[in-house]
């Protein structure tokens, strides 16, 4: 399922604002605006790895864009059973103007159509806005689940 390109209208405050899928040559870009956003890429997160998700799943990794650069992104996968939101990023000086908050519809909307009844969220509480953001959108802390990882 092919995601579209969304423009965003005038008067929402993020004019300008364009999110589409990303694509194999922005996969250099999106390590680098990680990075930028101080959510540096972790041992599984590399090239290879976001080519395979572009790969596995085209649509997946969602980027905004404003004025022909980069300026956030995010990850709206699907397994076939839960929907998940991974990897919000958006670079400090476009924080605050809603990118995030456009990214976050543009996922769940992507989610939504797919079938997805229930998204779970991986939030670095400590990042700067995070855990005000993921409130803003109606998201709520799990204490049930505790996020464990492995290496392979």
């Amino acid at each position: 399922m092919a995601a579209s390109i969304s423009r965003t209208p005038a008067g929402t405050g993020i004019e300008g604002l364009t999110i589409r899928p990303a694509r194999q040559a922005d996969v250099a870009s999106v390590l680098e605006l990680w990075r930028l956003a101080g959510a540096p890429p972790s041992s599984t997160e590399d090239a290879p790895g976001l080519g395979h998700l572009l790969a596995h799943d085209p649509d997946a990794l969602l980027v905004a864009e404003r004025d022909e650069e980069l300026v956030g992104s995010v990850i709206a996968a699907f397994d076939g059973w839960r929907g998940a939101l991974y990897r919000l990023a958006v670079l400090p000086r476009h924080r605050r103007r809603g990118v995030g908050r456009a990214l976050v519809a543009a996922g769940e909307h992507r989610l939504r159509a797919r079938g997805v009844r229930r998204i779970g969220v991986l939030a670095i509480p400590a990042a700067t806005g995070a855990a005000e953001l993921w409130d803003a959108v109606g998201y709520e802390p799990d204490p049930r689940v505790v996020r464990l990882v492995k290496d392979l």
